[in-house]
């Protein structure tokens, strides 16, 4: 057998010790009565030492008060911080959720404005690049003005000096302003980033207002001196004056023009000279025209005292041209034609002798209780055909295109011809007057008078 050391035996008994105590003491413990019964022996004792008399039942409660409360457990006292981490440790599924939106809300927050950040910056680069394209186009504005004032003006001298020096003065302001590409670097903030855009857009919208204004000013700059140009070109023609000269109107309608533009205006419209100019071969060719008619006229032999009426209407014709107007181009036309035609046509005038119709009518005058006789009558072709002619009324005035009208006559000649139709109800001579080739008027006895009627 195996000689056991006395080192292991030692610590074994020291274990058992250990034990047994333990024992004992949880035996002690457990055996309320016993230890009751020795506890309050000893606190009996301890008062009759110490001199004081104390009765058996107050001991008695005192040791079951205590023997209530010796194994129950008294939750200790925890500070604030205890508390909280206690919650918190209890409610963490909520806490969590809660922590979890606000890290949420937090990145978000954070996201926009970091996107917000770079879209300022980014705008800020736009901003620069527009106000650097409209420098640009003010400088090449300023180089087109440079080159239009060397331009000579002749009429539009005083809307040209006002627009350039308008112009001039815009382009000097801005020359003044002064702006630098804006550093944008991390240890900028928002606010500061967000001011630095505000003052570029800012200077951004009054640039382009600027350049807005000098471009349209430029744009009437352009147009006033070109049409400068193009009148000087048109009124210092050579045609144009000989034009001026023979049709007033004409430099009338430049006169009109330069007292605008010397008086303020800041157009020029040549839009009525033009259409008054390109109507001068139109009213050159009537003039002509009206110089062949009268010649084709004479040619016929229609004598002067015959043309009285076409040279009437040439005058009236000839006053319009010369304001270069032709709304009565077509009424001398068909006049002109009629009359040159009448010249071609040898004519009669014929009483109308028929059983129904009326060959002559009295006028009796109400005013003067006067009286007016008038046959009616037919220009008649030597063929037979009717001529119409144009014929102006004594009564009311209107001149009328017919082949049937009332020529007034003397009373003697009206007799004679209503006693010739009451014989036997025709006329035995219904020949009144005479047109032969080449005259305008008819030729007529003494009997027959100026005077005519379309109504009767």
């Amino acid at each position: 057998m195996q000689e056991v050391k006395l080192s292991d035996q030692l610590g074994a008994m020291a274990i058992i010790d250990e034990l047994y105590q333990k024992q004992q003491l949880l035996l002690e413990h457990l055996d309320r009565d016993k230890l009751r019964s020795s506890l309050t022996e000893k606190i009996k004792n301890y008062y009759q030492t110490k001199g004081l008399t104390i009765d058996d039942k107050t001991i008695n409660d005192g040791v079951d008060l205590w023997f209530d409360s010796r194994l129950r457990f008294s939750t200790p006292k925890r500070s604030w911080l205890q508390r909280v981490l206690i919650f918190c440790y209890i409610k963490r599924n909520f806490l969590f959720l809660i922590v979890g939106f606000l890290l949420f809300v937090f990145f978000v927050v954070g996201s926009i404005s970091l996107v917000n950040s770079l879209q300022l910056k980014k705008n800020i680069g736009v901003a620069y690049s527009h106000i650097l394209a409209s420098k640009q186009s003010l400088a090449n504005l300023s180089k087109e003005l440079e080159s239009l004032s060397k331009q000579d003006i002749t009429y539009a001298q005083v809307p040209v000096k006002k627009l350039r020096t308008s112009i001039a003065d815009l382009l000097n302001q801005e020359k003044v302003s002064r702006i630098t590409r804006p550093v944008i670097n991390d240890t900028l903030t928002t606010t500061e980033i967000k001011q630095t855009f505000e003052t570029l857009k800012k200077y951004d919208f009054s640039i382009k207002d600027k350049l807005s204004l000098i471009t349209s000013q430029m744009s009437q700059l352009r147009t006033l001196t070109e049409n400068d140009h193009k009148l000087a070109q048109l009124i210092n023609n050579q045609k144009f004056t000989q034009a001026s000269k023979r049709y007033p109107v004409l430099q009338i309608a430049v006169d009109s023009v330069i007292d605008s533009l010397n008086s303020g205006g800041t157009s020029i419209d040549t839009s009525q000279i033009e259409k008054l100019y390109d109507s001068v071969d139109r009213a050159t060719t009537l003039e002509n025209k009206m110089t062949a008619d009268i010649t084709q006229l004479k040619s016929l032999d229609v004598p002067d005292t015959d043309l009285e009426p076409v040279t009437a209407l040439q005058t009236a014709l000839i006053a319009d041209l010369k304001s270069l107007k032709f709304g009565n181009v077509d009424n001398y036309n068909k006049m002109i034609a009629y009359y040159i035609k009448l010249a071609q046509t040898a004519l009669t005038l014929t009483i109308v002798d028929e059983p129904d119709s009326k060959s002559g009518v009295e006028r009796t005058h109400n005013n003067t209780s006067g009286k007016s006789w008038f046959l009616i009558v037919r220009p008649m072709t030597p063929s037979g055909h009717a001529q119409s002619l144009w014929v102006k009324s004594i009564e009311t005035g209107k001149t009328e295109l017919v082949d049937m009208f009332g020529q007034q006559v003397s009373q003697n000649a009206f007799d004679l011809v209503r006693k010739d139709k009451a014989q036997d109800g025709h006329i035995d001579n219904s020949k009144l007057c005479d047109k032969p080739i080449g005259r305008l008027g008819f030729e007529c006895p003494s009997s027959v008078k100026a005077g005519r009627i379309l109504e009767w």
